[in-house]
């Protein structure tokens, strides 16, 4: 009872962090529940290029996969990747989930910013509460907020950046205003989009401007300089691509605004192109996926934003117009990307940011419904609190697939309709499960997965022990045992006239899981082959940046010995391993074309020796056994290979003759 007592006596910002900070906990428990995303990799691509080229290493900004990758801001990137390089977390697991945890805790410092700015504006701690929890129980960017380093960072720095701003009018130095127009810079780095705060803070300090008497003018314009001039002077420092020419910031602008690429994508039972979205495609999308309460109170605070607008009362000047601030942030972007036609895919993720203006107004819209009669404020209050619990219970019954919330507001009963009507994991992270069951259902083999580059993702996030028994293969020439389908993959298209369109419903075959959301399929495991846990001949595979490949049998023997297209490797593999083939040393002499390619000591014998333990070199599963010995780089005439003991010489031994490749 103390405990409870004290939590009540709490300071409502108190109450704000201790909420964060249980939050947190959870997110730390659940973290390695999610998959990995195609965009993180692109991010830590383009954040090393830029910090190649920031120290020197490079005298030009080049190396990206495609010309515009450049244009990426990389405020939230490059710091990530200073921590990794801190850490030395070089494992492709530890690095995903640094990320992962990262961009969660970002997301969290979002919520209680938006937390302090309705508290602001309302006086309120149990309004401000309840914003928060709005703003942290949105399952679709709950999930998001650990896999998608691109758009939540830019939604958690937007709320930030709000609160700032409403900090920078009431406090009215210019030290507030530095600091606001640096938040601007940052947003404007992390997505180009945020450059649309900079004119509406203008537009706010030329009102203050015109309102301000004689002698208030010159703070006026000595406030609005400083932002001014930081919000710019920020973006430029983090931008590497404006150092050589700050005119192209155009360019970026341009070019990210219409997407060099064309997407399709499900939206409503039929395919659209990202160049060609219907105009409803954004209301549409946060219509059916916000959860009823935020959409509820969002529209409440917006009617209560504009009434009081025509009011001209409703409190401090100050807070009037940042409610209409709010509804302008809601409103005027998705105006402008309709206006504009730049380019939409993946549902409304290049706009989770109208999330943070969204929260802001459903908080002003539960505090005026509940204002409206003393007698009826408990139990709106009520309602709100109970639809906030529902989300959360939802959230729950998802994990870890919250990424893929509908609302009431569409068909979630009738089977396999979200999946005919809309694209259901775009970011194909729920592959991640297949893998997951896979290791599950067969400890003690290597399974060979069929998947796309998705999967491998999944792949990379999983513990290096699952790593070793789980390979990934993306060649269609190689046999595997299991394909896993997610995302896109579950609804096939094809082209017809140059148009992508739908095909007949996907079957799948010989499914052994098979993971359903809404009773809709998400996932599937499908089984290549008859007997998944038979015991077969052990087929050596190397993986290298095209995929998984294959080995090329070059000799048979006590074990076969493999080469491997483009890889300066030899593999040994055996059937039917036992102790008397595992301890024996290999030998490797390996002749060069020419002898002068090796070092002055080794030319008297003509041959470089390679000799390996199959204990430091080897691995074994059940009774099949293989190794691998990297080759040099010159080329090669001849290798002697075989086994010897110590004390009775050689076991066997094979000659190749060259070229080796």
């Amino acid at each position: 009872m103390r405990l409870f007592l004290s939590l009540v006596r709490m300071s409502w910002l108190g109450q704000a962090a201790l909420v964060c900070g249980a939050f947190l906990l959870v997110g730390i428990a659940v973290v390695d529940d999610y998959g990995a995303s195609y965009d993180v990799a692109i991010q830590r691509h383009s954040a090393t290029r830029n910090l190649a080229f920031i120290v020197g290493y490079t005298d030009r900004l080049e190396g990206f996969a495609v010309e515009h990758e450049r244009y990426y801001g990389v405020a939230f990137d490059l710091p990530l990747l200073l921590l990794e390089y801190g850490l030395g977390s070089m494992d492709t697991r530890s690095i995903y989930l640094l990320r992962h945890l990262v961009t969660h805790g970002f997301f969290l410092v979002g919520g209680l910013c938006c937390s302090l700015l309705v508290y602001r504006l309302t006086r309120s701690r149990t309004v401000a509460l309840f914003a928060l929890l709005l703003f942290v129980l949105q399952p679709r960017l709950y999930a998001h907020s650990f896999f998608n380093g691109k758009d939540l960072p830019f939604l958690s720095m937007f709320m930030v950046t709000l609160y700032v701003t409403h900090r920078a009018f009431r406090r009215d130095t210019v030290g507030a205003f530095v600091l606001c127009g640096v938040g601007v810079g940052v947003l404007t780095n992390l997505r180009i989009m945020g450059v649309t705060l900079f004119p509406a803070v203008l537009a706010l300090r030329g009102l203050d401007l015109l309102q301000a008497g004689r002698g208030g003018r010159p703070h006026v314009l000595a406030t609005g300089a400083a932002f001014a001039v930081a919000g710019p002077g920020t973006l430029y420092v983090l931008s590497p691509y404006l150092w050589a020419d700050p005119l192209e910031f155009g360019t970026a602008w341009q070019t990210l605004a219409q997407h060099p690429t064309q997407f399709w994508e499900l939206f409503q039972g039929r395919l659209v192109s990202s160049k060609q979205v219907p105009w409803h495609y954004i209301p549409t999308w946060m219509a059916i996926s916000t959860p009823p309460v935020t959409l509820v109170c969002g529209v409440l605070g917006t009617i209560r934003a504009g009434l009081q607008s025509i009011q001209g009362g409703g409190g401090e000047g100050t807070d009037l117009r940042f409610g209409l601030l709010l509804v302008v942030c809601l409103t005027l972007p998705v105006l402008a990307i309709t206006a504009l036609g730049s380019h939409l895919y993946d549902g409304w993720r290049h706009v989770y940011f109208l999330h943070a203006p969204l929260c802001g107004l459903a908080g002003l819209g539960v505090q005026w419904v509940g204002g409206m009669r003393r007698q009826a404020k408990a139990g709106i209050y009520t309602l709100a609190g109970l639809g906030v619990l529902g989300t959360g219970g939802e959230m729950v019954r998802l994990h870890p697939h919250q990424h893929v919330y509908f609302n009431v507001l569409v068909d979630r009963t009738t089977p396999e309709y979200l999946r005919r009507h809309y694209v259901l994991d775009p970011w194909r992270v729920s592959c991640r499960e297949g893998l997951e069951f896979l290791r599950r259902r067969y400890p003690a083999t290597t399974v060979y997965v069929r998947g796309s580059w998705p999967v491998e993702l999944g792949w990379m996030t999983l513990p290096p022990a699952d790593r070793a028994w789980l390979v990934p293969v993306r060649d269609d020439t190689e046999s595997v045992d299991f394909r896993i389908s997610c995302g896109e993959e579950l609804q096939p298209t094809k082209r017809e006239g140059g148009v992508r369109v739908l095909v007949e419903d996907a079957t799948f075959k010989d499914i052994v899981y098979e993971r359903t959301v809404y009773e809709n399929t998400l996932v599937t495991v499908t089984a290549q082959v008859t007997v998944p846990a038979r015991k077969r001949r052990v087929a050596h595979r190397i993986k290298s940046w095209r995929g998984i490949t294959a080995g090329r049998l070059v000799a048979k023997g006590r074990f076969d010995l493999y080469t491997y297209p483009g890889g300066r490797l030899l593999g040994y593999a055996r059937n039917g391993c036992t102790p008397s083939d595992t301890r024996p040393w290999f030998f490797v002499h390996i002749v060069p074309v020419d002898v002068q390619e090796l070092r002055a000591n080794r030319r008297r014998h003509g041959y470089e020796n390679r000799d390996f333990s199959f204990f430091d070199r080897g691995r074994q599963e059940g009774d099949d056994c293989w190794a691998m010995v990297h080759l040099p780089g010159y080329e090669i005439a001849r290798v002697r290979t075989g086994q010897y003991t110590k004390l009775g010489g050689r076991i066997w031994e094979t000659e190749l003759v060259g070229p080796i490749p």
